[in-house]
């Protein structure tokens, strides 16, 4: 017969599996940091992506109004305010920052604007930058 409440005895651990809870966290902890960190990194990447296309649409629609190259850059990078403007200069990583399906626009006919940002990594474990790259595309006034 046992003696006492049996809700109430201890449970020691036995020797033989003591330290395997540091064990196991030390086999899921490295797997676990790097998909924290790539959600972290992908989030940063879709941002920028998101920022771009959103800058080449702005520049697409001045350049469709306006019909003026300068212009359409400042508006370019004034519609992604999200993320840095040094990305958008020219560099030897990114040599055309702006391209513009036509030099000017024509009544009728649609203006397209690539637009390349050269975006840099928040963690560095993936690389330390990347290029995104945007278009936008509006039909030219009269």
């Amino acid at each position: 017969m046992v003696q006492g409440d049996p809700l109430k005895r201890s449970h020691k651990p036995i020797s033989a599996e003591r330290g395997a809870v540091a064990v196991e966290f030390a086999l899921v902890a490295p797997i676990l940091i790097s998909l924290v960190l790539g959600i972290v990194e992908f989030s940063n990447f879709y941002n920028m992506q998101i920022s771009v296309t959103q800058a080449a649409r702005e520049g697409a629609r001045t350049m469709a109004v306006k019909n003026d190259q300068a212009l359409a850059k400042a508006a370019a990078k004034a519609g992604a305010p999200g993320i840095a403007p040094a990305g958008f200069n020219v560099s030897s990583a990114n040599p055309t920052p702006f391209a513009f399906s036509t030099p000017a626009c024509t009544a009728g006919a649609t203006m397209k604007v690539i637009v390349t940002y050269q975006g840099q990594a928040l963690t560095g474990l993936f690389g330390s930058s990347f290029k995104v790259k945007g278009e936008g595309a509006m039909q030219c006034g009269g």
